[in-house]
Parts: C-alpha cells; structure tokens; sequence
C-alpha cells in the first residue's frame, strides 16, 4: 500500500470515529433528558388516567406504590378496584387534567390537576360521578415518590381530593361491580 492509499484510509478511520462518537453524545442527551423526573412523571401520570379510562386494573396498579395509603384507608389494589368500580358505570369513559402542576422536592413529586370527566355514563350512578367530579373546585393532589435509583420507579404513593367525602358509608373496594353480577 502506497503512501497516499494510507492517508485516504487514516482520514476516513478518523470521520467514522468522530461520526460515532457524536452520536454517542447525542444518544446520551436523549437518554438523560427522557430521564427527567418532571417528564417521567408527567408520562407515569398520563398513563395512570389512561389506565382509569380503559378501566384496566392491573394498569392502575403498577403505577401506585407498594405501601400506597389515602385519607380512605385503601391500599393500591384497593385503589385499583375503587377507580374501577367508579369506571364500570361508563360505557365510554374520558378523563381530562386541566390546569396540571407539579412540585418536585428531594425524591417526591406533588402534582396538583383539575379532573373533568366526560363520556357516556350507563346509569345514575355514572352521572352522579360526572356531575361531582366535574363541579369540584379543588384540584386532585397525587404525590408521587421515586421507589429506587431507575428513572422508572416512579410510583403514586396517595391521591386525594378534599372536597371528596371522607366518609364512604360502608362501601367495599368491589362492591359495585359485585352487585352488578348479582353477588
């Protein structure tokens, strides 16, 4: 190989190692800036109300903590079956976050939304949830706490309303869709 074949081929090593490393840097960038809590949590908090309008349980409970605790006492799968409950009484169900806020404070985050609900209640009960929700002039609080070192740990560890009711008048997370069934 002459002189002259090595410089064409040094000089090409040379572009496709700058070229590499240059997405390298670019992919990190991606990386960290996905990683963010106040995108992950946004996200996480986008597919928790995707999840209350599929009425998907399972959905709902990945996304609370494993020691979830609200001013009613329900543990996440108590949670979980309550969201939908509320959610079977819905042929089509939308819930919208108005006027969204977020506070983020060593491994917590506090994010504070109107909710407006919408869609095509099946029964008075449905419309009564319409009706309430949507007149509610609070904001619903969701405070969420980082579980691990994972960008995706992330998790609800309570949700409340205080406008809501504290007294639930011996409901049972279930009892809705229990009766339903004749239970």
């Amino acid at each position: 190989m002459n002189k002259s074949q090595r410089k064409i081929e040094s000089g090409s090593t040379r572009w496709v190692v700058i070229a590499s490393f240059s997405a390298l840097l670019v992919a990190v960038g991606v990386v960290i800036w996905q990683s963010r809590a106040e995108r992950v949590v946004t996200k996480r908090q986008e597919s928790f109300f995707e999840g209350v309008e599929r009425r998907d349980p399972r959905l709902i409970e990945r996304l609370l903590a494993d020691d979830y605790e609200d001013r009613w006492g329900f543990s996440g799968a108590d949670a979980a079956k309550s969201i939908v409950d509320v959610g079977s009484q819905f042929m089509t169900l939308v819930v919208t976050a108005d006027e969204q806020t977020a506070t983020f404070e060593d491994g917590t985050a506090e994010v504070k939304t109107k909710l407006t609900v919408g869609g095509n209640p099946v029964g008075p009960v449905g419309n009564e949830v319409t009706r309430r929700i949507n007149r509610l002039k609070e904001p619903f609080v969701f405070t969420w706490e980082k579980q691990s070192f994972l960008p995706s740990s992330w998790r609800i560890s309570s949700i409340d309303q205080p406008e809501l009711p504290k007294e639930l008048y011996g409901y049972k997370p279930g009892d809705i869709r229990r009766a339903m069934r004749g239970e």
